[in-house]
């Protein structure tokens, strides 16, 4: 175990610290993340195609599930079928939730002209939410205590069993989500391999206090500290994940100017460099860093890392971002659409976020609605078309995990990376049991 060295040297004894070659095992790695890079640039198109792509996909996800929760016994309607008052029926669409203290456009011009006054908002929930049911056609409104309002957003995808009274609303008997799709089986591995996940450094800040624990990090990943023994288990790390928030972390208010990019670049560049020296990095965009805003995020620039793109194991990726390690699915966002989740529902933790949208088997649920996202034609990217063995998000509050389990027996490990700028810490992976540490490089 990385944290748990049992060494053979007795108490009385001064620890060797012999100098040794290590060799850094390799394992297969391969970027699956093919549909983010290729969705459609096309700003002339409207919103309507993400969502009537989204629909139809999960109709066809819902379908053997509803047949396998409820059978035959009710006939499923798209919602200008509903005529029969009363009657028990299955209608499959998206959930859109009404809310009063959403931002909007009109209020904030009524703002400006001094109209109606609207206080500054970080949550958006209020007693009077409701939710209501579309599809390509038209939209029913939704009752019954089955789906508490303050516990989805908008966007799920969901099959609802229930019946329409006189009024024409829609009243919920059942529920019935996409859950985890099937999980291939997980390779067994006879050896620990780790994975670092880190997100938040945060390297065009004005404060250079975390820069010494960046400096820790560097220094460990590269097997210059401890004994020979522990040495031997560092270099079982194969891959270093940045989930976004290199030049700025979420947290950050101050927006970056042209000028704070060309002077933290150097240092980007020399950390990415340094890093890629010793094990394989993937480095990830988030919102605040220099890059389109809109998800999917494109990778970085290759200009801004003349050092780094000297090595062939540094790899600028997309956000989301989804490969394959060794037959391990990890797929993860650099935290923008776990944090707007939070703010338009009571979900009060990141990690119970990540539960509900593996529940929901969509990355961002709340694209193109509250958080930026290009106008997708065909399909909708978000969908979580593999089920995955290691799923996390970044600029996380603080460190959190715990093992997801699915219907069918899918096992997940869930990690919510810290931001490392504020808490220098890191989060590990080891693949060989899905086993998770936090790691903190702090001076005492």
């Amino acid at each position: 175990m990385l944290f748990k060295v049992e060494s053979n040297v007795s108490d009385n004894e001064t620890k060797k610290f012999e100098v040794q070659e290590i060799e850094r095992p390799t394992i297969e790695h391969t970027d699956t993340s093919k549909r983010f890079y290729n969705v459609s640039r096309d700003f002339s198109k409207q919103y309507a195609h993400i969502y009537s792509a989204r629909l139809n996909t999960f109709r066809n996800i819902l379908q053997p599930i509803i047949n396998k929760r409820w059978g035959n016994k009710y006939k499923i309607l798209k919602l200008c079928d509903l005529r029969d008052k009363g009657t028990t029926c299955v209608i499959i669409g998206t959930l859109f939730k009404l809310q009063e203290l959403k931002p909007s456009i009109l209020k904030e011009l009524s703002d400006q002209l001094e109209i109606i006054p609207q206080p500054a908002r970080t949550h958006f929930v209020h007693e009077t939410d409701s939710l209501v049911l579309e599809d390509e056609l038209q939209r029913v409104k939704l009752s019954g205590d089955c789906v508490d309002v303050n516990e989805v957003v908008t966007g799920v995808v969901a099959a609802l069993l229930g019946s329409e009274d006189d009024n024409g609303v829609f009243t919920i008997k059942d529920v019935c989500w996409a859950g985890c799709s099937i999980q291939k089986p997980l390779p067994v591995l006879t050896s620990d391999r780790y994975i670092v996940l880190m997100s938040g450094l945060n390297l065009a800040s004005k404060s250079g206090d975390h820069l010494f624990a960046l400096s820790l990090f560097t220094e460990w990943l590269s097997g210059f500290c401890g004994t020979s023994e522990y040495q031997e288990e560092v270099s079982k790390i194969i891959r270093v994940i940045i989930a976004g928030g290199m030049y700025a972390n979420y947290s950050d208010e101050t927006t970056l100017s042209e000028s704070d990019v060309i002077a933290a670049s150097d240092v980007v560049d020399s950390f990415a460099a340094a890093v890629s020296a010793v094990t394989p990095l993937d480095l990830m965009p988030g919102c605040k860093d220099p890059t389109g805003i809109m998800l999917p995020q494109k990778p970085f620039h290759y200009c801004l890392f003349p050092k780094a793109i000297e090595y062939k194991s540094f790899n600028r990726v997309a956000n989301p971002y989804e490969c394959d390690i060794g037959g391990f699915v990890c797929l993860g966002t650099s935290g923008e659409p776990i944090k707007d989740i939070k703010r338009y529902s009571n979900i009060d933790s990141d990690l119970n976020a990540m539960k509900k949208t593996l529940q929901w088997r969509h990355v961002a649920p709340t694209c193109p609605d509250t958080v930026p996202s290009t106008p997708c034609l065909d399909t909708d990217p978000f969908t979580m078309y593999n089920c995955p063995a290691v799923y996390y998000s970044g600029n996380c509050n603080g460190f959190a995990t715990d093992l997801f389990k699915g219907d069918e027996g899918q096992t997940i490990r869930i990690v919510c990376i810290p931001d490392f700028c504020s808490s220098k810490t890191v989060a590990l992976v080891n693949l060989a049991n899905l086993e998770c540490y936090s790691m903190t490089f702090a001076s005492l």
